[in-house]
């Protein structure tokens, strides 16, 4: 057969722009560029204060409110701002229920204004009580009050040295006690004396005719101070401060004077003393009131004068100042930048890995200060690195992966930046900076290590399977083991901004994929009990996954989770039946799991029809509420407005013609788990089919990767390597639990599901859950194919 040469040509044009060549795949990686360089373009004309000056005369004082200091979650009156006969400058708070932190030059840590830090031989009073302090040191607090001697650890309370009770005889707290019993807190089972209530008890002073919670005695780095309480009121019992002394004055109206250097936080809003002589200079750093060009601006008093900005998108808004924060993440880009010049981009592996190194750390750097960096710095330092993966990778179906990872993690970013540069407040630009900074962090760290594998890979032969079931044992020890420090010293929200659930699902995806790869590797198949069956293997993913439900039901208390790891053992059990080497296991087995899963969407959809049937009281608002939202105002007020910005966004979305938010911002958690609704109001429903496609494509490339890892002989008797098994295994379970996500996501914001708690993954402001599970799920696969691909061409 003669092919005419237009069809040559032709041929050729279509290898050139596909992923047979590198341009289609240069070409979708700059698609998001653009799409994150027209949401900075056509953001909506905002003015930012820049400089908040004030001028007082000795002896004269000013009150700030919300308009002036234009912060959001200010009072009205805030602040009053006062300038001594000696010329200094006092702060005192004025608001009742929106605290000031202050943090003095040259300190790490920020206080409450309305704090006094106990020193011996001070006293204070709360309401007729008079508290002496004989002993303040850093782990050890003794006081005497009515006639009694009272010793605080930061845990304990001991009265003439005889520990109280638990306040709460909870088992949260019991954990904590034990903990700090044994030596193990570590200092992290720290928590406030709480003064007031009339009881006594382990972390309760309980003074008679004071409302509990009056006061309280905060451990500091340092050693302790007294602060105003949850209770703590104007019009309440007065918490008096250096009792006895000239300096006595009530904590209600204690102040703190500013010099050049300090900083103040007004709720989100973050400010910096530049000056503090004639006149007092504020500049704030962080989430102040936005304005539109046009718009009127708020009235001031004749002392204060102000300038105003736009926002920082490339250059910091104080550049010789910000050097002095920024300088070395300037001069390491500048290093980078000069050594690629310098080798015309010819890099050894060395020098790969230094690149590497250099620009993980400067993304690590631009997350920890992510509210004061130029917004686009985050993205312009992460894009690169899924450009030199795509010039990395070799493999085809690599290349294709990481195309679709592109799109989708750069329709996220975009989305995100959208969500920062059309609303009034700036802060919420730190939710697209720090998904970009993580994502950044995680491409350019896996890159240095994968030039660096020679250095850091153990010999051939060394990773036996015993060796690499204690290193998967360590991993469950402690995932574990930031589980139980989540228990303790943080919340349902995480640890320290962290979730460690996210890498204890990642193990467990990984225990039972190397419990499954020895199944399949057992000469037995079926049930045996024979000693070849590696039963034991099987107690540590068990184990795990009993640990796991045990924190979801007792400490998270939300049945999402319990969704995710149904629809995971599921997809898991299908994937081991589907390789099974018994035709009748393997046939019978899929039906089966087929069948459960079809009775699960019937149930799902008969539950809803009638939720009133369900006897169990665990989340029971929310089924109620997805049955019928119109009945309940409140509880599915969240439901409502998503839908309601879903409907006005229509099939082409409003970014088009609004370039401000908008009604999106109404959604309650926009920025996680309902940042589908945001993305389908702002950009239409044809971009979210779009956005669900890619989903899917991103799903069945992990699993036809994870096939190719494994082979194709399998259930006619091969028995597969330890690499190839667990990278099929626990590629089949990443893709289950990323296709949950996307599910459990789309059915949360559209209304088809109860509402839960699960970001959209590569969408939603997760750092968590991006940088723990689902890229080190990618960067597995992109292993696993590159590795086939070696593989086959050797």
């Amino acid at each position: 057969m003669v092919i005419p040469p237009l069809a040559v040509k032709a041929k050729s044009l279509i290898r050139w722009i596909a992923l047979d060549g590198r341009w289609g795949l240069f070409a979708l990686w700059f698609l998001p560029v653009l799409g994150i360089l027209w949401t900075a373009g056509g953001s909506p004309n905002w003015l930012e204060l820049r400089l908040l000056r004030v001028t007082l005369a000795p002896g004269q004082a000013l009150t700030l409110g919300r308009d002036t200091l234009q912060a959001p979650q200010a009072d009205s009156e805030q602040l009053l701002l006062r300038r001594d006969m000696t010329g200094s400058w006092l702060l005192r708070n004025l608001s009742a229920g929106s605290p000031v932190w202050w943090r003095p030059a040259y300190e790490a840590q920020s206080r409450p204004i309305r704090q006094w830090p106990l020193t011996a031989g001070t006293s204070f009073t709360v309401g007729a009580h008079t508290v002496a302090v004989l002993a303040a040191e850093k782990n050890r607090l003794i006081l005497r009050q009515g006639g009694w001697l009272w010793q605080y650890n930061g845990w304990h309370l001991q009265r003439d040295d005889r520990f109280l009770p638990e306040c709460r005889q909870g088992w949260r707290d019991r954990l904590r006690g034990w903990l700090a019993t044994v030596g193990l807190s570590l200092g992290l089972t720290r928590r406030p004396l709480r003064l007031g209530g009339g009881v006594y008890c382990a972390d309760r002073l309980g003074l008679v005719d004071i409302p509990i919670d009056t006061a309280e005695i905060q451990p500091t780095g340092m050693g302790f101070s007294l602060r105003l309480g949850g209770a703590g009121q104007p019009d309440g019992p007065p918490v008096t401060v250096a009792t006895g002394t000239a300096a006595a004055v009530p904590l209600w109206r204690h102040s703190v004077p500013l010099t050049a250097g300090d900083g103040l936080a007004v709720g989100r809003t973050q400010y910096r003393v530049l000056e503090a002589g004639s006149a007092l200079l504020l500049a704030p750093v962080a989430r102040v009131q936005r304005h539109l060009v046009g718009v009127q601006l708020p009235a001031l008093p004749p002392t204060v004068s102000v300038a105003w900005g736009g926002p920082a998108w490339l250059w910091p808004a104080e550049p010789w100042v910000s050097m002095q924060r920024f300088g070395w993440m300037v001069a390491l880009l500048f290093g980078v930048v000069g050594l690629c010049y310098w080798r015309r981009l010819v890099l050894r592996a060395s020098e790969r890995i230094a690149i590497g190194l250099a620009l993980g750390s400067l993304c690590l750097g631009l997350y920890v200060q992510v509210l004061v960096v130029p917004i686009l710095w985050p993205y312009l330092i992460t894009w690169p690195a899924l450009l030199v993966w795509l010039h990395t990778v070799r493999s085809r179906w690599s290349l294709g992966l990481l195309a679709v990872l592109a799109l989708l993690l750069g329709g996220g970013l975009m989305a995100l930046l959208q969500l920062g540069a059309g609303v009034e407040e700036s802060g919420w630009h730190r939710y697209g900076s720090s998904a970009a900074a993580l994502a950044g962090a995680f491409g350019w760290l896996s890159w240095a290590g994968w030039h660096g594998r020679r250095y850091w890979l153990p010999p051939p032969g060394w990773l036996t399977e015993r060796r690499f079931s204690w290193i998967l044992g360590g991993l469950c020890a402690g995932s574990l083991g930031l589980l139980v420090t989540q228990v303790v010293v943080g919340d349902e929200g995480g640890w320290a901004g962290w979730q460690p659930f996210e890498f204890s699902q990642l193990v467990l995806v990984a225990a039972a994929a190397r419990a499954l790869t020895l199944r399949g590797r057992s000469p037995v198949h079926g049930w045996s009990y024979q000693r070849a069956v590696p039963w034991l293997h099987y107690l540590g993913p068990l184990g795990l996954l009993g640990a796991v439900c045990s924190f979801i039901f007792l400490f998270l208390r939300d049945f999402s989770p319990f969704m995710l790891l149904l629809f995971w053992g599921l997809a898991l059990i299908w994937a081991y039946l589907r390789v099974h080497p018994l035709p009748l296991w393997r046939w019978f087995g899929q039906i089966a799991v087929i069948s459960l899963a079809c009775a699960f969407v019937w149930g799902l959809a008969w539950l809803q029809t009638r939720p009133e049937t369900l006897s169990l009281d665990f989340q029971m608002d929310r089924i109620r509420v997805w049955a019928a939202p119109e009945q309940y105002p409140h509880a599915g007020y969240q439901l409502r407005r998503a839908l309601e910005a879903i409907r006005a966004g229509g099939w082409t979305g409003t970014v088009w013609s609004e370039p401000a938010n908008g009604r999106a911002m109404a959604v309650p958690v926009v920025e996680s788990d309902f940042a589908p609704a945001f993305f389908l109001n702002r950009y239409g429903g044809l971009a979210g089919l779009i956005l669900a496609g890619l989903q899917a494509m991103l799903v069945a490339l992990l699993i036809l990767i994870a096939d190719r890892a494994l082979g194709r002989d399998w259930p006619g008797g091969y028995r597969p390597g330890m690499f190839g098994g667990f990278a099929y295994f626990t590629l089949c379970s990443g893709a289950a639990l990323l296709g949950a996500h996307f599910l459990i996501s789309w059915g949360t914001n559209l209304g088809f599901l109860p509402v839960m708690g699960q970001p959209m993954s590569l969408l939603s402001a997760a750092g968590s859950h991006l940088v723990l599970f689902v890229l080190p799920i990618i960067a597995l696969a992109v292993a696993a194919e590159e590795k086939n691909h070696d593989t086959d061409s050797h």
